[in-house]
């Protein structure tokens, strides 16, 4: 029998890690090496990413954040700031040989929260259903907090238009006819033009910022491959919206989108989304609009683009009193919202990568 050995890998290991991401087709962008690396860097997150190996061959591995917060606790996460993560193992496995190598990755997760102290082990959005009945299996318990959708980019743009209801049809038909134009993110000024964006948009939804750094890093690391596009909308010369999506596999992942309040009944993000489709459907095959809970405004807006509501299984395992998942409603979140909302710009885009880097939703 094959012996199967797990260790933590190490900067130089990065491409072999890639290289087995790149086989599963269940793999996200999240779980590609540079992300955590990013993440590391930007947060001073302590990364453990664990992989099994056979005869020198990487055969599995399993993306692992050490979070650690004395405000909100500290949690091993895979993985913090997205809703995807959890292990993945070799296409060229057997079904039996892939359950075992994902078992002891497991295995070695749960030791490792256990050493470390903390709170619990999250995975977030395993859609595996090998993945699902081991997590049951070694005592992990499961939620059901977010939805996404599924937009099937295979379509003719044609069809994909009106597929779209009636009032996101009409308000990208509005901003078109408005003159509103889309570039895309070239250079340091229109990327820090997105950033302020942002930042009026965080505030206003009373939540903490990345900083600048964590867009430029992303920008910097992806952007020469192809791998993330930032795109503006612009009225009479100026910026009023953008949004970014990631690029991986047959999937695009939109992860951010901005507007300026006061140019709101535009609807450039509507346009920004409909380019977005449109340039996805020459090539990819899903777009994955990102997690969002059930009922709220964004929710709605993401419901009228045509695609396929799919809900996310995120799995926990606890260690200590604490036995449910953290909520935005909870009293801590809101109050921390209220406060934030309250706090100027200039003092929200200094301070507030170090809150949401604690948070870790």
């Amino acid at each position: 029998m094959t012996t199967t050995k797990i260790r933590v890998l190490q900067p130089e290991d990065g491409y072999s890690w890639n290289d087995l991401v790149a086989q599963d087709p269940r793999a996200k962008f999240y779980h590609l090496w540079e992300w955590g690396e990013i993440l590391a860097s930007t947060y001073v997150y302590k990364r453990y990413y664990l992989a099994a190996e056979q005869d020198q061959t990487l055969v599995g591995v399993f993306p692992l954040t050490y979070v650690k917060s004395v405000l909100f606790s500290n949690r091993l996460i895979s993985l913090p700031l997205c809703e995807y993560g959890g292990p993945l193992t070799a296409s060229t496995l057997e079904d039996n040989d892939a359950r075992e190598v994902m078992y002891k990755l497991l295995l070695v997760g749960s030791k490792l929260a256990e050493s470390l102290g903390v709170t619990y082990l999250e995975t977030r959005g395993v859609s595996n259903g090998m993945a699902f009945d081991l997590l049951r299996a070694t005592g992990y318990e499961s939620y059901q907090n977010y939805t996404t959708f599924e937009l099937d980019l295979g379509q003719p743009v044609e069809k994909l238009w009106r597929n779209l209801d009636k009032k996101t049809r009409n308000a990208t038909r509005k901003a078109i006819d408005r003159g509103v134009k889309t570039v895309e993110v070239k250079d340091d000024g229109q990327l820090e033009a997105y950033y302020s964006l942002y930042l009026g948009v965080q505030k206003r939804h009373g939540s903490p910022p990345h900083g600048y750094a964590f867009f430029k890093k992303l920008f910097e690391v992806f952007g020469k491959k192809g791998m993330i596009r930032i795109t503006l909308a612009e009225y009479e010369g100026k910026a009023i919206a953008g949004i970014t999506t990631l690029h991986f596999g047959n999937t695009i992942y939109w992860i951010s989108s901005v507007t300026d309040v006061e140019h709101r009944s535009l609807n450039a993000s509507n346009l920004l989304m409909w380019k977005a489709i449109e340039q996805g459907s020459a090539g990819k095959k899903i777009l994955d609009f990102g997690r969002t809970r059930a009922d709220s405004t964004i929710h709605h807006f993401k419901k009228g683009w045509g695609g396929k509501e799919v809900t996310l299984t995120d799995h926990m395992l606890f260690f200590g009193k604490t036995r449910a998942p953290p909520d935005p409603s909870q009293r801590k979140y809101v109050y921390l919202s209220k406060l934030w909302s309250l706090m100027p710009v200039a003092a929200s885009s200094r301070l507030g990568h170090h809150l949401i880097g604690d948070i870790a939703l």
